[in-house]
């Protein structure tokens, strides 16, 4: 273990939960209900979240320590510059993405891979603060320039 530094490390994790993302989401694609594995995922970072104290009572918040969150799992490729939160609506735009690229787009099509990124950012969100939802106006899976995805409080 020794031979290997944390950044290392860091990147073969990253990207072993990548491909288990990706494989559960091929279920996702077939119309399946969203595996359990994805809630699984969901409501450990939801713990994460809360025995670290991060913030998640508005969508702005609820952005901010998803950013942290991916970025911990996935890796820096999560990093993005443009975060706009604010109490009811929040927008975060991604140009890259860790699980759209070339290692991955071998193993799934782009369907498959926007399917599992809206499914693993759907159950988050809930995990995080069940009062706000998700939706994905914009991704690269989909032959968009950039993903954008919107946070806000659900309505009624």
């Amino acid at each position: 273990m020794q031979d290997f530094p944390n950044e290392a490390r860091w990147h073969i994790a990253a990207r072993a939960l990548s491909r288990m993302i990706i494989a559960a989401g091929q279920q996702v694609q077939a119309q399946e209900p969203i595996p359990d594995a994805f809630y699984a995922l969901a409501d450990e970072i939801g713990r994460i979240a809360g025995d670290h104290n991060m913030p998640r009572g508005n969508a702005g918040e609820i952005i901010q320590t998803l950013g942290i969150i991916s970025v911990m799992l996935f890796g820096p490729a999560f990093e993005t510059p443009y975060i706009e939160g604010f109490s009811e609506e929040a927008v975060i735009r991604l140009t890259r993405c860790p699980l759209y690229d070339g290692k991955f787009q071998e193993l799934a099509t782009p369907e498959t891979i926007r399917a599992a990124c809206c499914a693993y950012l759907v159950t988050v969100i809930g995990a995080l603060n069940p009062g706000f939802t998700l939706s994905v106006p914009f991704s690269r899976c989909a032959g968009d320039e950039f993903c954008e995805m919107v946070i806000e409080r659900k309505k009624g």
